[in-house]
């Protein structure tokens, strides 16, 4: 097998319904169903982080929760706990920044540069598998030579996906996908593109 040259290496690793699965560490008999983190819809409440139970009944983060419970009426709706997300986070912060310099987007998604490193495909598996064996949480990961194209791997083959874009192959990758999947560009700049 020939041995790929990678000039960099980015690892974007993102935590899958990280709220949802955080509640499930605690709460692990609402496995499998439609299940919702968020506020109270009397109160203007949002969705956070929808199982994926739920996302394949239309239920999304960031829809309002009363808009959710109408669509699904099965839908369990919970709050965040926020003291054991912060927990998590920290976990998984803790177990990337081992690797390689890192760059924390959110409480639940992070790049990663392990560039230094002899192989980073197998080195990025091992450190999805990491974060599950240490957290008990899933990640999916994207891995290219710019964060660009490692945080659209991520999203690629989700839930605990690993999608590796090689050196030299990004324009294959990116050429088939939608426009919108690029990070930052909505309904309005799509349509202008």
């Amino acid at each position: 097998m020939e041995r790929v040259e990678w000039p960099r290496a980015i690892l974007h690793v993102d935590m899958d319904a990280f709220f949802v699965n955080v509640h499930l560490l605690e709460n692990p008999e609402d496995e499998g169903i439609p299940l919702a983190v968020g506020g109270k819809p009397g109160q203007r409440g949002v969705i956070a982080s929808a199982s994926y139970e739920a996302r394949e009944l239309g239920i999304r983060s960031a829809m309002a929760s009363s808009r959710a419970l109408q669509r699904c009426p099965k839908l369990k709706l919970v709050s965040s706990n926020r003291p054991m997300i912060r927990s998590c986070s920290a976990q998984v912060m803790d177990i990337l920044s081992r690797y390689g310099t890192l760059e924390r987007m959110s409480v639940d998604e992070a790049f990663v540069d392990i560039s230094s490193q002899k192989n980073p495909p197998a080195l990025a598996k091992t450190i999805l598998e990491r974060i599950k064996d240490e957290t008990k949480l899933p990640a999916s990961g994207g891995l290219s030579i710019s964060k660009l194209v490692s945080k659209i791997a991520s999203d690629f083959d989700k839930p605990k996906g690993f999608t590796v874009v090689l050196p030299g192959t990004e324009s294959q990758f990116l050429a088939p996908l939608e426009i919108r999947k690029i990070y930052g560009i909505g309904p309005k700049t799509a349509s202008l593109l």
